[in-house]
């Protein structure tokens, strides 16, 4: 195993251009821990953190036993928990109707929890009457009852941030939220999305493949919300009609910050990931180009890979859209890239093995190509390029790779049969 960053691009060196290269990044390996950006600019193609998942997980159990010997109580992990016992766990994560629940914890808890997860706690006192105060604690009491707590989450539209805003607005009368629509947001969920996750782009274009088109709507400061820096910033700046002698300011003093998290700040911007995007798409399409080469047998191989992770990821996408509540992942163009109809790819590699692909396969595997860049054409021109050109650039050159592999070997078979 390379054990320094010199030797690492000494494999790049000595390797490079014969076949695509990975890199296995293991935390306490002999391999130094490199970023995936960092890798790529070596001339790495693939780089994998295998056992990534374990230390995260220990960590988690660390904290959290390390809150509840300072605690004495999971309160302070009661929100990040999944209820097992709830009817029909299984189907109700996959459908988006998973139940989540309130539950009250201390001050005290909460920011020893939030100091081992290395995450700032601010401090925000409500300019609230007397009035408004029992009704927040009364509001928050019967939310917190056993038949109120379960609510089904969204990560948009109902978490722990809008639960928040929302007991803020009934004790506003709704001014709060009067306010906060007036106020037109940065940018759309999708955005946000993009800005969040720009730190693996695994998770930044699988982002991408499932969000669908009304993710790019524009958000209102309402809306937006659903980020608790972003309804921090609101409660701090919003200034509320003046009513019945009620506080136009939401806070009584700027906010006090018991906790600062030693963490890179969240970034302020989308970036795209076009190139890798479009890097990934090429080694995949050169990779099957190559099995190509190899003969029947691994041009067949090629096909039913790439026809089946199509068919399975294009599955994934209808039943998302049209089986479960994920609201955004409905209306998603993604599904004229992927979609179960490439199952054609299999049938074509049988064929194949058999002798040669027949005119009609061949066809169909080109209206599939052709639908996929139309798709992807119509998102682009309708106002949803990052996306669309990003997923394209990954998926097309696999497509096109399938089409040429099926011309291909039909073309030979003709030949055979002549001599």
């Amino acid at each position: 195993a390379p054990g320094s960053a010199e030797e690492l691009a000494r494999v790049v060196t000595e390797l490079k251009g014969t076949l695509p290269l990975m890199a296995n990044m293991v935390e306490g390996g002999r391999t130094p821990i490199e970023s995936a950006k960092t890798l790529q600019a070596l001339g790495f193609s693939l780089v994998i953190f295998p056992g990534g998942i374990v230390r995260a997980l220990a960590r988690t159990a660390q904290d959290f036993y390390g809150s509840l010997k300072q605690s004495g109580t999971t309160d302070a992990f009661r929100n990040r928990m999944f209820d097992f016992d709830q009817p029909q766990f299984l189907q109700r994560f996959l459908t988006g109707d998973t139940k989540y629940w309130m539950a009250p914890a201390t001050l005290e808890s909460t920011v020893a929890q939030y100091r081992q997860l290395n995450r700032t706690v601010t401090l925000q006192q409500l300019n609230l009457t007397p009035s408004q105060r029992q009704q927040l604690v009364q509001f928050l009491a019967t939310n917190a009852l056993e038949e109120n707590k379960y609510y089904r989450y969204d990560y948009y539209r109902d978490n722990c941030s809008t639960r928040v805003r929302d007991a803020l607005d009934v004790v506003t009368g709704g001014a709060l939220r009067r306010a906060m629509q007036a106020q037109p947001g940065q940018a759309s969920y999708r955005w946000h999305t993009r800005r969040l996750l720009a730190y693996s782009t695994p998770l930044y274009l699988g982002g991408q493949l499932v969000l669908g088109v009304d993710a790019d709507t524009q958000l209102t400061g309402w809306e937006e919300s659903f980020l608790p820096g972003f309804l921090a910033d609101a409660v701090t700046r919003i200034e509320l009609p003046a009513a019945d002698g009620l506080p136009a300011r939401l806070l009584t003093a700027a906010p006090d910050t018991l906790f600062r998290a030693v963490r890179e700040p969240e970034p302020r911007t989308a970036p795209s990931h076009l190139a890798i995007a479009a890097f990934t798409g090429l080694v995949i399409g050169t990779l099957l180009l190559g099995l190509t080469r190899l003969g029947r047998v691994g041009a067949a191989v090629g096909i039913v890979l790439w026809s089946l992770l199509s068919v399975i990821t294009g599955t994934v996408l209808l039943l998302a859209w049209f089986a479960t509540k994920h609201v955004y992942m409905a209306n998603n163009p993604s599904v004229a890239l992927l979609s179960p109809a490439w199952i054609v790819g299999v049938v074509a590699a049988v064929m194949l093995l058999r002798g040669g692909v027949t005119r009609g396969v061949r066809s169909a595997l080109r209206w599939l190509l052709i639908i996929a860049v139309a798709g992807m054409a119509g998102a682009v021109l309708s106002g949803h390029h990052v996306s669309a050109l990003e997923i394209a650039a990954l998926v097309l050159p696999g497509h096109a790779a399938v089409v040429y592999a099926s011309d291909r070997y039909r073309r030979i078979a003709v030949a055979e049969v002549r001599s």
